[in-house]
């Protein structure tokens, strides 16, 4: 069977290439693979990250309908596969969205993890957290997965990876939520 006319004036058409760069290195995909198979056990990743894992709080901001954490964290996958990680993807941000005033003892809380194309936080405040808080009461964390900064710097051009174990980087890079999780668990997060 032929290549297909349409598929390749399709594909010369695109703006944003998908994996130009290839698989990625091999020795890298390898350590990757076998730690993927590592968090993939639920019970084994949730052991990954110590509830005392460093979190740290770097602005606090008031605002009229609630109260914004803003923080950041070393991502934990830098402590599993070194060397994997570029340097500006080492530090995770976070925002912490949460009512002025609780009303109830149970204190809700939603983690929204940063969707694909979605690097910043303020549609996900904007849109999910603050309604939220409006409607039951709930807090938020939002998120930033620590890969997205490579688009900040200009080594990416969009959402599109260059290669497979871009992919798996940035998916892996969601273990930094098992951390925040942690916080929350334990309360350490939620300032009166």
């Amino acid at each position: 069977m032929g290549v297909s006319k349409l598929d390749v004036l399709y594909r010369k058409l695109l703006l944003t290439k998908l994996f130009i760069r290839g698989w990625g290195k091999p020795e890298d995909l390898k350590r990757i693979f076998e730690f993927r198979k590592i968090i993939g056990n639920r019970e084994k990743c949730q052991k990954l990250v110590s509830k005392d894992y460093p979190v740290f709080i770097d602005k606090v901001e008031e605002q009229s309908d609630c109260k914004i954490l803003e923080g950041h964290f070393i991502s934990p996958l830098a402590h599993y596969v070194p060397g994997v990680l570029p340097v500006e993807s080492l530090i995770a941000r976070f925002q912490f969205v949460m009512p002025r005033r609780w009303n109830s003892k149970h204190r809700p809380v939603c983690i929204h993890l940063a969707g694909t194309g979605d690097h910043h936080f303020w549609r996900r405040r904007t849109l999910m957290a603050r309604p939220m808080i409006k409607e039951a009461c709930m807090a938020s964390l939002l998120l930033e997965n620590p890969y997205y900064i490579l688009l900040w710097k200009g080594r990416h051009l969009s959402s599109s990876q260059s290669s497979l174990q871009n992919i798996e980087i940035l998916h892996m890079c969601r273990l930094g939520s098992i951390s925040m999780e942690n916080r929350i668990k334990e309360q350490s997060m939620i300032i009166e």
